[in-house]
């Protein structure tokens, strides 16, 4: 039981840090708009025009998986925010969104476990919410409830972790393009650095697995809840 309580207290740990990053990076970053008038969406065309990627459709999302590539049916959805942004969160998540297009094109196998972790994510996450309800109306579940509802968190967030060198392995990529594009994308060394930064800490967006759909089952019920980036853009500082 000791080494149980251990590995869910790590996986929690190294979950929320993953997150955290994030989501500091996403407000930081959300506060800035490239002045070039770039969106997310054209960016992320670019990048794939420079490996001669032509077949991939690149979508408005919306729902849970707004921003995802689907190999199965070569698409690119981003959620509206970053699809038609010009900030350096809707850049940076675009051009990571398009890292994903590059492991597949190039036969990069764990993007597979990637999406295979998505897919447990999305099956558990909602038993697992019905767990926990449960044991608040009937709290005489005691500790096998716990033992549950913790045992089926580690196992999606782990799971999610294990994968984390592929989300980094996507900005990486994308970064490489980004590196070698002419004309350069930027206009200037502080947009270059903000998307990048945005890149990387992209990696940690749904690393929460079950977190992220509450989340998104919230924004449904309660009104002040919103998703990741439903905020106004703003406009550069002069």
């Amino acid at each position: 039981m000791q080494i149980f309580l251990l590995l869910f207290v790590v996986t929690l740990a190294l979950t929320m840090w993953a997150r955290g990053k994030y989501r500091t990076a996403y407000d930081e970053e959300l506060k800035n708009v490239a002045r070039s008038g770039l969106t997310g969406a054209e960016l992320a065309r670019r990048i794939l025009a420079e490996r001669g990627i032509e077949v991939v459709e690149i979508a408005r999302g919306r729902g849970l998986l707004a921003d995802y590539y689907d190999p199965a049916k070569k698409r690119l959805t981003l959620a509206p925010q970053h699809f038609s942004g010009s900030t350096y969160a809707a850049l940076g998540v675009a051009a990571h969104e398009a890292g994903h297009v590059l492991q597949h094109r190039e036969g990069h196998h764990p993007l597979n476990w990637r999406i295979s972790a998505i897919r447990a994510t999305l099956w558990l996450s909602l038993p697992l919410v019905l767990l926990g309800i449960f044991m608040i109306i009937m709290p005489g579940f005691g500790k096998t409830g716990i033992f549950l509802l913790c045992g089926g968190w580690s196992l999606v967030a782990g799971y999610n972790l294990v994968t984390l060198p592929v989300e980094l392995d996507a900005s990486e990529r994308a970064r490489q393009v980004l590196d070698g594009m002419r004309p350069k994308p930027f206009s200037c060394m502080e947009e270059r650095l903000g998307v990048e930064r945005m890149m990387r800490s992209a990696s940690g967006a749904h690393v929460d697995g079950i977190f992220t759909v509450i989340s998104w089952l919230g924004s449904w019920f309660l009104p002040a809840a919103e998703p990741d980036g439903e905020k106004k853009e703003k406009k550069p500082l002069n």
